[in-house]
């Protein structure tokens, strides 16, 4: 395991260090479970540290569009709510940790909504480990993630609150499936709603 995660972060490095040892953000994410595609239920919450690297303060831009880009490293829980009983056996994990590394695009308006608050939607796909291949829900069976090894897709929105006030607030998705890599990949989905600080 150890060994495949360090041939998945090497590559990375000459980006960290292009971008500074030191972080330029940090942010926390609390997530909930749900299922736009499916009928599953599961009582699942996403508790998400991360940190931050800035690759580019501009890959392009227009006169209404700013792209600039970002490294993020992540460390999340996911927790089950469920109280398995007799009727609904606890099938699966109740806890799960999980890492992620992430290369993310961030689109921002270069016209603020006011003052310095300018709107961003965040785009990112990555490769993310988690320690349990099944994940408690209520159903017979566990959400059958097929692997420890996934992909991590997010699509966030959000508001810059300007250069006097470091702060970020996003919502969005956050879907992790290992897209067919193994025989089974029922993936899982979050609502999840981040709070940023910049450095």
């Amino acid at each position: 395991m150890k060994k495949i995660f360090l041939l998945a972060v090497i590559p990375t490095l000459p980006l960290l260090t292009h971008a500074a040892l030191l972080p330029d953000r940090a942010s926390f994410a609390y997530g909930q479970f749900f299922s736009p595609f499916t009928n599953r239920h599961a009582e699942i919450d996403q508790y998400r540290l991360g940190l931050a690297w800035e690759l580019s303060d501009e890959l392009w831009s227009t006169h209404n569009v700013l792209i600039q880009s970002y490294v993020e490293l992540a460390l999340s829980q996911w927790r089950s709510r469920l109280n398995p009983t007799d009727d609904i056996p606890g099938i699966g994990a109740d806890r799960v940790k999980q890492i992620s590394l992430s290369p993310v695009f961030r689109f921002t308006s270069t016209s603020p909504l006011f003052a310095e608050t300018s709107p961003f939607l965040d785009l990112g796909v990555s490769v993310s480990y988690q320690s349990k291949e099944d994940i408690e829900q209520q159903h017979p069976s566990g959400i059958n993630m097929g692997g420890h090894w996934q992909f991590e897709t997010r699509a966030m929105v959000g508001l810059n609150l300007g250069e006097s006030k470091p702060f970020e607030v996003s919502y969005g998705w956050m879907h992790y499936s290992n897209a067919y890599l193994n025989d089974a990949n029922e993936g899982l989905d979050f609502q999840t709603l981040q709070m940023t600080y910049l450095f």
